[in-house]
């Protein structure tokens, strides 16, 4: 039995298609029932919980192998950030203890805790979080992985590129068709991305083929400037460029998003981080997942990839 948290995110219900297609038995937990419908549909077992209630993620364990912790989010306000990231790790690292049977922990991670700079970014490079959400990932890692320190617990982390693919709210794809997604900075910056069905085929692997206490880059093998791939999904839609706009706009936007929501008691719906979020420039190493989970990127690159993700080239 596989047990996914945040299982009715993007990357949840591609891991969950892909297990149930392989026969193993599923157990969803995701905050939101409406996102776990479809994965009922595929036979998954769903728990409508939350991935912060210790004591709901330890009934959601019986008879579960591998856990993989997907559960997270970049929006809102940073509270509520820290909260979804950081609390949601340290109840699964305290139900996880006590499960003696657990053969593997995979957590979601993120590349976003890395320094930004023009060199290229491997699992040893030490993370230097500048925003919010990067901060939170970074935290939320730390407790994971000193629960592996102290108590053995078979964690191992992805560190995951931006993942694209069909349907994926990352590709802005309505905004871009309609010219309606600026870059902050005008894109200048360097990205490293993923397509989820390679995402997928690395989570896979980790758990017979990771080592626990490891620490995995999930990206391909091209990063790219952050204006080039926009610039080419709207190539593809056939789309006028993104246009640019400049930090202080964007930034000024944010806050008027955050206090209007404040004012209506509504949550954020956007990253408070967005404008530092777009200012980094990341180059991710996928070398380790090649050599040690075995996974060669079906899409290399975005231009293998988009095409596939926007519904104009079969999948491989």
């Amino acid at each position: 039995m596989f047990l996914i948290t945040g299982a009715g995110g993007y990357i949840g219900r591609h891991l969950t298609r892909a297990l149930r297609e392989q026969g193993a038995a599923v157990r969803g937990l995701d905050i939101r029932a409406d996102a776990l419908a479809p994965l009922a549909a595929l036979g998954a077992e769903t728990v409508v919980a939350d991935a912060g209630d210790a004591a709901a993620v330890r009934a959601a364990l019986a008879g579960v192998a591998v856990v993989y912790h997907l559960a997270g989010s970049a929006l809102g306000f940073p509270a509520e950030i820290a909260r979804a990231n950081v609390a949601g790790a340290q109840a699964v690292a305290t139900a996880c203890t006590t499960h003696l049977s657990l053969k593997a922990l995979v957590y979601a991670g993120s590349g976003a805790l890395y320094p930004s700079g023009p060199g290229w970014l491997d699992e040893t490079t030490p993370p230097a979080p500048t925003f919010h959400y990067a901060r939170a990932k970074y935290e939320a890692e730390r407790v994971l992985l000193a629960a592996h320190a102290r108590h053995g617990l078979p964690v191992l982390v992805a560190r995951i590129a931006g993942v694209y693919g069909p349907a994926s709210p990352a590709m802005m794809v309505e905004q871009v068709r309609h010219g309606r997604f600026p870059l902050i900075g005008g894109g200048r910056g360097y990205a490293s991305n993923i397509h989820i069905d390679d995402t997928v085929a690395a989570l896979l692997a980790m758990p017979e083929r990771g080592r626990p206490g490891q620490i995995y880059n999930l990206a391909d093998d091209t990063p790219v400037p952050i204006a080039e791939f926009y610039g080419q999904i709207a190539r593809l839609l056939g789309a006028p460029p993104p246009p640019a706009l400049a930090p202080a706009v964007g930034r000024a936007l944010v806050w008027a998003i955050g206090t209007l929501s404040r004012l209506r008691r509504r949550p954020m719906p956007l990253p408070v981080d967005l404008v530092d979020m777009a200012a980094v420039s990341h180059r991710m190493t996928n070398r380790r997942m090649r050599d040690e989970l075995g996974v060669t990127p079906r899409y290399p690159s975005y231009r293998e990839g988009l095409p596939v993700a926007l519904g104009l080239a079969p999948a491989r």
